[in-house]
């Protein structure tokens, strides 16, 4: 028997937030070594992937998930550890870019190798088509929700 249509969009939606719970656990449990909470690592992780070109500040707070508050106090520790830096934008003293320090790199570059392995640990049995197939629904689905939030409220 087939679940009805409205079930399955049920399950699907309401799988995502467990599953964002559970994965942030097994790479917090993984990062563990690096003595970095999750979310400093991220932005480590994050800014390390722009390389030489930097990452707004308030781009790095949104990608990592916190306010702009909390990404102060973290951009604060990282720089004070030596893993990123601030630098100001010319013509805007409010905006500031990140960028990685060289210890920064090679913690970030450690921290994806372990990320790595665990995707494979969790994952490295599903074929590249059903990986690459449930990348296409979630891509999709983020990219409708985004057109949905844009929409005024007369339209939804």
């Amino acid at each position: 028997m087939k679940k009805h249509h409205a079930q399955s969009l049920f399950d699907f939606t309401n799988s995502l937030q467990p599953v964002r719970r559970i994965w942030l656990q097994a790479v917090s449990q993984v990062l563990a070594d690096s003595g970095l909470s999750t979310s400093m690592a991220s932005a480590v992780i994050l800014a390390a992937r722009r390389g030489d070109e930097g990452i707004r500040q308030s781009v790095l707070a949104e990608d990592v998930g916190v306010n702009p508050g909390a990404m102060v106090r973290i951009l604060d520790q990282a720089e004070e550890a030596g893993l990123l830096a601030r630098r100001s934008i010319p013509n805007n003293r409010r905006s500031k870019m990140i960028f990685v320090l060289p210890a920064g790199k090679t913690l970030a570059a450690n921290m994806e190798v372990a990320i790595a392995e665990l995707r494979a640990e969790i994952l490295g049995d599903l074929s590249v088509e059903e990986i690459e197939s449930a990348t296409r629904l979630m891509r999709l689905f983020e990219k409708r929700t985004v057109q949905f939030l844009q929409k005024k409220p007369a339209q939804r």
